[in-house]
């Protein structure tokens, strides 16, 4: 099995425990908050979960520990006299928003993110998923960017997004733009293990309710 929705008990132990307990508490007021702007999205993977911020992953919990990219600490503009958590908050958000500049696909996709724990808005269709690595033997290495999950047809749909500046989005007369080629990689891709992600989603969703509350029925 390649494609692993999987965290198990001890790990969720350890994460909500001790002093690691004391950052998964920040990190899930942020996830249930309704702000936003500055709200953290959380997202399982085999056996480790990952919290993304402003589009980029913010901690990864695995092995028992919480742990950040430390290229992060490089953009710490304005993050100087804030606490450790907020201050990691700044790093991302400077990373990925104010360096880059402009509305980047990524800052876009991850507005949608918001409505799927939000306690004042949340729609029929969530965001269960983002930067999915298929884990194939065709399109493995490369990442969707989301999975919206139905709530009352219960199906998954793989999204791929993109800004109209990509220059993947540009052909030239009678050809294929590298976009489309690679939404097509990634259907044969998810055609070839369905079964598998169905299954794995499940878990996923398992936890996720397990531990922010929701009710997500399984797909």
């Amino acid at each position: 099995m390649s494609f692993i929705r999987a965290f198990d008990d001890g790990q969720i132990r350890k994460m909500t425990s001790g002093e690691n307990g004391k950052l998964f508490r920040l990190l899930k007021s942020d996830v249930l908050s309704d702000d936003a702007e500055n709200f953290v999205f959380p997202a399982v993977r085999k056996n480790e979960m990952y919290f993304y911020y402003k589009g980029g992953c913010l901690y990864r919990f695995k092995n028992g520990a919480f742990r950040r990219d430390k290229r992060f600490e490089l953009y710490d503009g304005g993050a100087e006299n804030l606490t450790p958590y907020e201050r990691a908050k700044k790093q991302a958000e400077n990373k990925f928003t104010k360096i880059k500049g402009g509305d980047t696909e990524r800052l876009r996709l991850n507005r949608l993110s918001f409505y799927t724990f939000s306690p004042k808005s949340r729609p029929q269709t969530v965001v269960i998923d983002a930067e999915v690595n298929l884990n194939g033997e065709i399109g493995g290495g490369k990442k969707s960017d989301m999975v919206l999950f139905d709530t009352q047809s219960k199906e998954l749909i793989f999204v791929e997004g993109k800004v109209f500046s990509d220059k993947r989005m540009l052909t030239s007369d009678g050809g294929v733009p590298k976009a489309a080629e690679q939404v097509l990689t990634y259907t044969d891709a998810i055609a070839r293990q369905s079964e598998e992600i169905v299954e794995q989603y499940g878990s996923h969703i398992k936890t996720v309710n397990l531990l922010f509350g929701t009710s997500f029925p399984m797909p």
